[in-house]
């Protein structure tokens, strides 16, 4: 098969546990491929801000499908090159929702996102997240004071809400819930998280659209990742591979299955179905 171009997930698939850094062999590995004229484009749920340097730091990583596939961004000059916005109407209504029962929430506007103060100084003190989860949340993070004036404000340009650390309870009330406002889709990354996009907003959609631009064929294009949120950019590729570390609902919708994160699967991938 003729590998044009490499869709990475970034969290459990490119990125070691620090959520930030990537293992020596990979970086080796992506400029190979990049090298060899392959277009390597992370793809992932996270804002243009969270991208780590360790990846769009190499040369020749020059677009990234971000916020579930909400914005596609040319990395040179910062720019979207497509948006799909969740829509003013659905954004007021789960917001509203958040905010009654004090739950905290993450928006994703304009390649940044944007979090409760009090959330934000006390998230060191959450039993769940590790220390480099809280590093990366405190860092990448911008701070609002009151979270509904706010998302009200900008609520046309919403790319995605994040709603972390919930109890299995709690999800499966929200996630009934937002299911039913229409024009929405939930996905999930990490276990007790909801993830909000436009229905149509996904990172299978973000790779059509940077495809059409790049006049590529999906046939040519090679996807990995591990999630819920992977799964329609391992379809919409002629080629999807899963994780060794991803369930067997994703490894189920992939051609193929690599080692796990943690075993450079991604690199392993990479030197068997693009480089050999």
């Amino acid at each position: 098969m003729d590998i044009k171009l490499i869709a990475l997930d970034m969290d459990g698939t490119t990125l070691q546990k620090d959520y930030m850094s990537i293992s020596q062999r990979t970086e080796n590995v992506l400029k190979d491929a990049i090298a060899k004229g392959i277009h390597v484009v992370p793809s992932t749920g996270r804002i243009l801000g969270q991208l780590p340097e360790s990846v769009i730091c190499i040369p020749g990583i020059n677009y990234a499908v971000t916020s579930n596939g909400a914005a596609v961004m040319n990395l040179n000059t910062g720019e979207a090159i497509s948006n799909n916005f969740i829509g003013a109407g659905s954004v007021k209504k789960i917001i509203r929702t958040l905010t009654r029962r004090g739950l905290f929430c993450e928006i994703y506007y304009k390649g940044y996102s944007y979090s409760n103060n009090r959330y934000l100084k006390n998230v060191e003190r959450i039993e769940d997240f590790s220390a480099d989860q809280v590093k990366f949340i405190q860092y990448k993070s911008k701070q609002v004071e009151d979270m509904l004036d706010f998302t009200f404000e900008h609520a046309a340009e919403i790319e995605k809400i994040n709603i972390p650390l919930l109890s299995d309870q709690i999800h499966r009330n929200l996630w009934q819930k937002f299911s039913q406002i229409h024009g929405v889709m939930l996905t999930q990354a990490v276990a007790g998280n909801i993830e909000v996009n436009h229905r149509s907003a996904n990172k299978g959609d973000g790779l059509k659209q940077l495809c059409k631009i790049l006049k590529l064929d999906p046939k040519n294009v090679m996807a990995i990742g591990d999630s819920d949120n992977d799964l329609q950019m391992i379809k919409f590729a002629g080629l999807g591979v899963a994780m060794g570390n991803a369930p067997d609902e994703v490894k189920a919708a992939a051609n193929q299955v690599t080692l796990p994160f943690d075993q450079d699967g991604v690199a392993h991938a990479i030197e068997k179905y693009a480089l050999s």
